[in-house]
């Protein structure tokens, strides 16, 4: 019996007592949670929107000069190469004449002789008053024109049996389609000499990245191994066509003098052309951006120790940085580091770098 007394108690305290402290469950606070991050200040800045683009040396065409043969001969000796640096009046090729051109030059001498020997023949005719002057005045320009076209023979090398061909410049080789040994026709290029002090660029631009690119805007331009050794320069033209090859747009710079220096032809360079610039613009670190499921961007601003989102508009994104627009102003505090872990509303606590 008093055991049911007993325990009839237990259960009438403790219906009692529960009420209580559920209502003391309900009645503590939940502890707040404090992130910890690392922000910066936005800054205002000018900021130049840059274009990378990559590219490769070459004669500039306009310079390139053309090695060919007046008349059909045979090609003795070559002693040059593609690539290799000529100097001015550099021997660069040694040829000898086809038999048919040497006959060509043997009878335009023939014929000069010949107008020669009738031009003094007339002469002692008129003295002796057995020819007219209308007579020597034919027979001197059938002399004339006979030297004239000898003389035009001997400017392209006949009569010398074999003849060197020389450099017109200081210059380097840009090629060579022919052999020693060849018998060539009249016409035939035997070599390109480009200037080294005139060099083109082409450089790929993603075609929907055209629009950005002007005759004019400047460039910086260095060797893809070597970024310390870089020039300046400006785009020359903007061709509009995509290269089958590179499938980009080229860009063509050219370069001269002074800006000639660390390159050769056939190396790769890398580029960076101007396309455009933002005054005054918002500048944040990219890390600071923040996209939601739509893509569209924000920021967490540390006001009073709470983190409140700001939508921003992302205008240019660097390499470090992003150019935005939006309710932001100089001097804010943005969270980068932890930005990710945090909602608008929360309480945050800026912690320095280690």
């Amino acid at each position: 019996m008093k055991q049911t007394r007993m325990l009839i108690w237990l259960m009438a305290v403790m219906l009692f007592a529960a009420p209580a402290m559920a209502e003391e469950e309900q009645a503590a606070p939940e502890e707040a949670v404090t992130h910890q991050v690392r922000a910066v200040t936005v800054t205002r800045q000018d900021v130049k929107e840059s274009l990378h683009a990559y590219g490769k040396v070459s004669f500039d065409d306009g310079w390139l000069q053309n090695i060919s043969l007046a008349y059909a001969g045979q090609l003795l000796s070559l002693p040059v190469v593609a690539g290799e640096a000529v100097a001015k009046d550099q021997m660069l090729a040694e040829m000898a004449a086809d038999p048919a051109a040497a006959a060509t030059y043997q009878q335009a001498d023939s014929a000069v002789h010949f107008a020669a020997a009738e031009v003094a023949r007339v002469r002692r005719l008129l003295a002796d008053q057995l020819a007219t002057r209308s007579q020597l005045a034919a027979a001197e320009k059938v002399l004339a024109d006979s030297q004239s076209q000898l003389q035009q023979l001997k400017q392209q090398g006949l009569g010398h049996g074999m003849m060197e061909i020389k450099a017109p410049f200081d210059a380097i080789v840009a090629a060579v389609p022919v052999q020693a040994g060849q018998r060539l026709a009249a016409g035939t290029t035997l070599m390109q000499l480009g200037n080294p002090d005139r060099l083109k660029v082409l450089l790929g631009v993603e075609a929907e990245d055209l629009h950005q690119v002007a005759v004019g805007s400047d460039v910086v331009i260095h060797p893809s191994m070597d970024a310390s050794v870089s020039v300046h320069a400006t785009v020359s033209k903007v061709l509009h066509a995509v290269n089958p090859q590179t499938r980009l747009a080229d860009v063509l710079v050219r370069l001269s003098g002074e800006q000639t220096m660390p390159f050769i032809p056939g190396m790769a360079v890398s580029a960076e052309i101007s396309a455009g610039s933002f005054h005054d613009a918002l500048l944040i670190p990219r890390q600071a951006l923040v996209y939601d499921a739509d893509s569209h961007a924000s920021v967490m601003v540390i006001r009073e120790g709470k983190a409140v989102k700001v939508a921003v508009e992302v205008a240019l994104e660097k390499e470090q940085d992003a150019v935005v627009r939006g309710a932001l102003e100089a001097g804010d505090q943005i969270a980068t580091i932890g930005v990710a872990e945090i909602e608008d509303g929360d309480a945050v606590e800026v912690v320095a770098a280690p």
